[in-house]
């Protein structure tokens, strides 16, 4: 049987050296009109409804267009450069 306790708080990897100098805030990069990309592949968890949750929050603000890998390279780099990285 799992133990009850509640999942420890901080992070759970060694904090790196800081954000490298030659990599701009993630504002800067979305912001130009032209931005070579590349693909990240990655699987969320169902349970976290995260696709009905993006289309009803497009709904709500009247988006037509939602430009999700703008919001997953924010959110990846702000948790990667909290961590140092």
């Amino acid at each position: 049987m799992r133990s009850q306790e509640p999942p420890s708080e901080g992070t759970p990897y060694p904090h790196g050296p800081g954000r490298p100098k030659d990599i701009p805030e993630a504002a800067v990069v979305l912001n130009q009109r032209i931005i070579a990309r590349e693909s990240l592949d990655s699987s969320v968890p169902a349970a976290l409804r995260l696709k009905k949750r993006l289309k009803r929050f497009a709904l709500d603000n009247e988006l037509d267009h939602l430009p999700i890998g703008d919001i997953v390279s924010v959110a990846l780099d702000e948790w990667l450069t909290a961590r140092g990285f």
